[in-house]
């Protein structure tokens, strides 16, 4: 082959939506969790530099729990090293060990530290002891923009909220983080029963949002609206929402009923959002490892808080810790009004680990509950097909097909191509084609249908100059995709268009170089050149790539017959 599976498909669609949804959970333009892992069974290094050097590779690799036991082990025996100190620390936050306090004791000066001391002084209730950590922090910066907003909760905490409310507004006149001063501001007066006050600032920070409507923000507005008694006004705050954020449709029912109840229930909640807030303002290939901290703080004072959970589980997958991201969110009940979104993509990291059949009871279900919504049932179908039974992908596609409503919207396609490729699996490859078609019909264009067909048809041996047409085209929209120039590539060797398909496969290798199927085309192309050796060497490479067993065996039966001649 080269067609991408639905798997990959929704991965890529996936990676291209993840910015605005993370920027919309957040509430602006890694292993997080709500509790410590327990501690692995890990052999002891007794060398003081040996234990440095293990946990070293542990924070390197991600393993924070791991880093965080061995520099630890090291820093016991070195306890006068300030830069060990502040590793065994980082490493220790970010596994969320209970230690991490201890150790932030040591580091005088250190923001993350500080933030760190000031939250076990939250937990404890202690808020004056909590704003005097947090007035410690640098009032430039990242923390400038956070530090009114964890003041501001800290006497709001102490019920002094009057200072907290001017604190806010004063923050908010600077303009830098306006819209979130002023929703703070209002979630703290609604907090305090100030019912009048708390209406200017909801409507001051909504009229100062930029851009879509945020999750955070549009929850706090609507319920205001619905605890106000304006159950129509809180309503269409939520469509609203969902409208410029479809990949939360699904919650839209579970979010106008939990719309009767307050987005903040204590002081600990709002510095847990304002930790939220202030890792989406971070870019995570900037830095990866303070996002990660601050979802760790915000989920440490609020694990129930599942915004904070989604983000950090959408970076997991990002930096291919998949098993960690499912975890966090197999963490949300079914009571959340995030429960549903959360669930969907915990089935994607699921699906791409070959282990989404244990969620199949939990997709019926929520097909049931939301009659229209086709994701749980175009999910199930991923698992049953990715688990041999396309009978079932089939049944389950045609479902959601028919749940996609008339006239069907141009983001059906998936749904047609994903019924297409189980169809294509079952020996049934010409409904696949009137699906693949369909799916053309109804997205002119899309690469991954693009791709699929014309693949089909050079396996068949039909339409080969069509088939060279339509891959480059799909390549002109996606042009640095290794599957599509692998496709091209065979194409090309299909035509005998030897010297531009062996370019252009050697291309494919270089992008995708661990694929055994990219690599054993490459060798079949320099096999129909005529160079014996390179294609020899190229099949036992893709032989050590290991591939599938039917490819296995064709890689196998070319090597015996090149052996015979």
């Amino acid at each position: 082959m080269h067609r991408l599976t639905v798997a990959a498909l929704r991965r890529a669609l996936t990676r291209r939506g993840a910015a605005a949804l993370a920027l919309c959970l957040a509430g602006v333009a890694a292993v997080p969790g709500a509790s410590a892992a327990a501690a692995p069974d890990l052999p002891t290094v007794r060398a003081p530099y040996g234990a440095y050097m293990a946990g070293a590779y542990a924070a390197q690799t991600g393993d924070h729990e791991a880093a965080a036991h061995y520099l630890g082990a090291a820093l016991a025996r070195d306890p006068g090293n300030a830069a060990l100190a502040s590793q065994a620390f980082l490493s220790a936050a970010l596994a969320g060990r209970p230690d991490a306090a201890r150790l932030a004791a040591r580091l005088s000066g250190d923001p993350l530290a500080a933030m760190t001391l000031a939250n076990a002084a939250v937990r404890r209730g202690d808020w004056k002891t909590a704003a005097t950590r947090f007035a410690s922090l640098p009032a430039e910066g990242l923390t400038g923009l956070v530090r009114p907003l964890l003041l501001a909760w800290c006497e709001a905490g102490d019920a002094d909220y009057g200072a907290a409310i001017a604190r806010l507004d004063r923050a908010a006149q600077a303009g830098a983080f306006a819209s979130i001063d002023r929703l703070n501001a209002a979630l703290i007066a609604d907090m305090a029963g100030r019912e009048a006050q708390a209406a200017r600032l909801y409507a001051a920070a909504a009229a100062t949002s930029a851009g879509p409507p945020s999750l955070r923000l549009a929850q706090a507005l609507a319920s205001f609206a619905a605890r106000a008694g304006h159950p129509a006004q809180s309503r269409a705050i939520l469509v609203a929402l969902v409208a410029a954020h479809p990949d939360l449709g699904i919650a839209l029912p579970a979010l106008e009923r939990a719309a009767a109840t307050p987005v903040i229930g204590s002081a600990a909640d709002g510095i847990a959002e304002a930790y939220l807030t202030l890792a989406g303002t971070i870019n995570r290939r900037q830095d990866p490892l303070l996002r990660r901290l601050l979802l760790r703080f915000a989920l440490h004072l609020r694990p129930g808080l599942a915004a904070a959970r989604m983000l950090a589980a959408d970076d997991n997958v990002q930096d291919k810790h998949p098993r960690a991201a499912a975890a966090l969110l197999a963490a949300i009940p079914p009571d959340d009004p995030l429960y549903a979104p959360a669930l969907l993509q915990r089935a994607n990291i699921l699906i791409g680990l070959g282990e989404g059949r244990n969620l199949l009871p939990a997709l019926a279900a929520l097909a049931k509950a939301h009659p229209h919504a086709t994701e749980p049932l175009a999910l199930a179908a991923d698992i049953e097909r990715a688990a041999g039974d396309n009978a079932a992908a089939i049944r389950l596609s045609t479902a959601a097909i028919a749940r996609a409503g008339q006239p069907l919207p141009a983001r059906a396609w998936s749904l047609f191509y994903a019924r297409a490729i189980a169809e294509d699996h079952a020996g049934q490859w010409k409904p696949a084609e009137a699906d693949l078609r369909e799916a053309l019909a109804l997205s002119p264009g899309q690469p991954y249908v693009l791709n699929y067909l014309a693949y089909s048809w050079a396996l068949r041996g039909e339409r080969l100059a069509e088939a060279e047409r339509m891959l480059r085209q799909a390549l002109a929209v996606d042009p640095h995709e290794g599957a599509i120039i692998d496709s091209l590539g065979y194409v090309l060797l299909r035509e005998g268009k030897l010297a531009e398909a062996m370019t252009t496969q050697i291309h494919a290798v270089h992008l995708a170089p661990d694929d055994a199927e990219v690599n054993a085309h490459l060798a079949d192309i320099y096999a129909a050149a005529g160079h014996k050796l390179a294609a020899e060497h190229q099949w036992e490479r893709a032989l050590s790539l290991h591939p599938d067993p039917k490819l296995r065996a064709t890689i196998e039966a070319r090597l015996k017959a090149v052996a015979a001649r």
